[in-house]
């Protein structure tokens, strides 16, 4: 499986040049487009933006504003053909849900009708227009339809502010054949843990976008690696190729034990060095060093560890986030 928000991110970016090619038809030019999307795409999903502005709707148009200004300077002649791209953008915020409406097809009426906007359509063309607006709708529900699930569910538990565990819980009805031990130690098993996570950034991805679709940002989480894929390099692409998006990277970190970080201290680090987050948590086998620490994104420590002290202590040249387990 690839990338459920990379996919999601494809999708819109998909149906947003869609729209503009059926919008302004022959005066359709992707260099005068692009910009709009990509400023668009950042803002909304990524939440990047230099804007000082709490209010989101407002921010987003003042992004794109700025791209707006640019691109009537940097194609004079194309004047009419930008404000309409930037007109139709306000439209893009009902149709991608950020500002709310009650019918699609007023919605659809007024823009046809907008005096803001200097372009004509044909009685074809609007039906062709709405049906890609109804069918990316359409399309967006039935792509979280796909992550519903009767038989498994995420577990959360809090680490720290905005940070969390998590882990999948299952509610698959087993036989009473089986013990309630042998159930657990079969759900713990290599093979069963490593496809148990698998799952778990499958879910976890989708529920960051539906955070991300609902303007939510703040909240991080932890996702325990599996020790048995470090002898299973082709398991762990499969795995990272999972959060292969630079807000998954930041969103979800993978957490690893530090003997494991001993033994696999190559692979790990090559994992760092792609951009993926990776938390460290402390064990028995630690000894008082504090090199490399800076490296991983949370470090997790025991409170009745004998270095627990040396540790809380020393957050300033540790240099990342410790959190007390």
């Amino acid at each position: 499986m690839d990338c459920v928000f990379s996919d999601y991110i494809k999708f819109v970016n998909d149906f947003l040049m869609s729209y503009y090619r059926k919008m302004l038809d022959n005066k359709y030019e992707k260099a005068l487009v692009e910009p709009f999307v990509t400023k668009y795409v950042d803002v909304r999903y990524y939440n990047k933006s230099e804007i000082k502005e709490t209010n989101f709707t407002k921010r987003i148009d003042k992004e794109l504003k700025e791209v707006f200004k640019n691109q009537l300077k940097n194609y004079p002649k194309r004047a009419e053909t930008i404000k309409n791209i930037f007109a139709l953008f306000s439209y893009v915020l009902y149709i991608d849900g950020i500002t709310k409406f009650k019918d699609i097809n007023s919605l659809l009426k007024t823009m046809f009708k907008d005096d803001n906007i200097s372009l004509e359509y044909t009685d074809e063309t609007k039906s062709d227009i709405s049906d890609l607006i109804k069918n990316y709708i359409k399309k967006k529900v039935d792509f979280f339809a796909l992550f519903n699930s009767s038989e498994f569910f995420l577990k959360g538990k809090k680490a720290s502010d905005n940070l969390y565990f998590i882990d999948l819980g299952q509610k698959c009805n087993m036989s009473e054949l089986y013990s309630k031990s042998a159930i657990e130690k079969a759900y713990d098993s290599d093979v069963v843990f490593e496809n148990r996570i698998y799952l778990a950034l499958v879910m976890l991805s989708s529920k960051i976008l539906s955070e991300v679709l609902a303007l939510k940002f703040d909240n991080y989480y932890v996702v325990d690696f599996p020790g048995s894929l470090f002898r299973k390099p082709k398991k762990i692409i499969r795995f990272t190729k999972l959060l292969d998006d630079e807000l998954l990277k930041d969103r979800i970190s993978l957490r690893i034990k530090y003997k494991e970080y001993t033994e696999f201290k190559r692979t790990v680090h090559e994992i760092i060095n792609e951009g993926y987050s990776i938390s460290l948590e402390l064990d028995e086998t630690y000894v008082t060093d504090f090199d490399n620490l800076f490296l991983f994104s949370n470090i997790f420590v025991s409170k009745n560890a004998p270095y627990y002290d040396t540790i809380i202590n020393n957050t300033d040249a540790i240099k990342t986030n410790v959190v007390t387990m």
